[in-house]
C-alpha cells in the first residue's frame, strides 16, 4: 500500500465545524476508524490469516500504550457473515501517540488473529502470558521477539525494527495524518469564543525514565512543529486528551 487513503471513499476528508461540541465526535469516528480500518487492511493484504476486525471508540479519550496487549484488543470476538471478527478499542489519545507505535500494536494483535484462526493457543494467565507461539506468529507478522521471556507478560513486547518499519511507511505516516487531523478538531471543538477567558493549553510529556517531563502548551505552539526533550531527546507528546485553561498570572497562579 503505497498511499493508503484515511477516510472512507464517499469523501476525501471529514467535515470539520469548528467550534461546535460535536466536532470531536464526529472526527473522532471518522478519522481514528478509518485510519485503523486501512492499516488493517493491507496487514491483511500482506499476511494469511489475519481475521477481519471491529473497530469501536471507547468512552475515555485517555492515551493507552498501543504496545501494551491490553490497550487496543479487548477479547471479545464474534462471527458475522461466516467470517471471525476480533474487536479493537482505539482512543483518539492512544492515536495520537503515534503511527509507528499504532503499528505496532496493531501487528502485536494481527499475531493474537493468526492465532485464533489456526486455533493456536499463543497465551495463558487470561491472556498475560505470551508464549513460544505467539513468538512465532510475531516474527511472522514482522515484529522482533525477545531473546527472554519477561515475568507475567512472556513474549508479549515484540518491537517492529526500523528496517520492517520502514515497510509499513506509508501506512505509518497515514495514521500520523490521523492524529493531527483529530487533534486539530479536539482543539477546535473544545477552545471557547474571544470573550475575555484564559487561553487553553494543552498537557504534553516526553520519555524520560523513570519519572517523564510534563509541560502545557498553547495548541498553536503545539503544531507548529516538534518539541524535543534535551534529556531523553524525544519528542513531547500529548500527556492525554483533556485541554485545561491556562491559570493567570498572579499570586495566585
Amino acid at each position: 500500500m503505497n498511499n493508503p487513503t484515511l477516510f472512507t471513499p464517499d469523501s476525501d476528508e471529514p467535515v470539520l465545524t469548528t467550534g461546535t461540541a460535536e466536532t470531536a465526535s464526529v472526527v473522532h469516528g471518522a478519522v481514528i476508524i478509518s485510519a485503523i480500518e486501512t492499516a488493517w487492511r493491507e496487514i491483511q493484504r500482506r499476511f494469511d490469516d489475519v481475521p477481519d476486525i471491529s473497530v469501536t471508540t471507547p468512552p475515555t479519550i485517555g492515551a493507552q500504550n498501543p504496545t501494551k496487549c491490553a490497550a487496543l484488543r479487548t477479547g471479545r470476538r464474534f462471527v458475522r457473515d461466516g467470517h471471525l471478527v476480533m474487536e479493537l478499542q482505539v482512543s483518539s489519545g492512544t492515536l495520537g501517540l503515534g503511527g509507528r507505535p499504532v503499528m505496532e500494536g496493531l501487528l502485536h494483535h494481527a499475531a493474537h488473529g493468526m492465532a485464533l484462526t489456526r486455533g493456536i493457543k499463543d497465551t495463558s494467565s487470561a491472556g498475560r502470558w505470551h508464549n513460544k507461539r505467539y513468538g512465532r506468529l510475531a516474527r511472522e507478522v514482522g515484529l522482533t521477539p525477545p531473546t527472554r521471556a519477561a515475568n507475567v507478560v512472556g513474549l508479549a513486547y515484540c518491537p517492529l525494527t526500523d528496517t520492517e518499519a520502514a515497510g509499513w511507511s506509508g501506512v505509518i505516516a497515514a495514521l500520523d495524518a490521523a492524529a493531527a487531523v483529530q487533534l486539530e478538531a479536539t482543539v477546535e471543538s473544545t477552545t471557547p469564543p474571544r470573550n475575555g477567558k484564559p487561553p487553553y493549553r494543552i498537557p504534553v510529556i516526553c520519555k524520560c525514565t523513570p519519572v517523564p517531563r510534563r509541560q502545557h502548551v498553547t495548541p498553536p505552539f503545539y503544531r507548529e512543529g516538534p518539541l524535543v526533550c534535551g534529556l531523553c531527546e524525544a519528542e513531547f507528546h500529548r500527556d492525554d486528551s483533556v485541554v485545561q485553561p491556562v491559570q493567570p498570572a498572579g499570586k495566585n497562579a
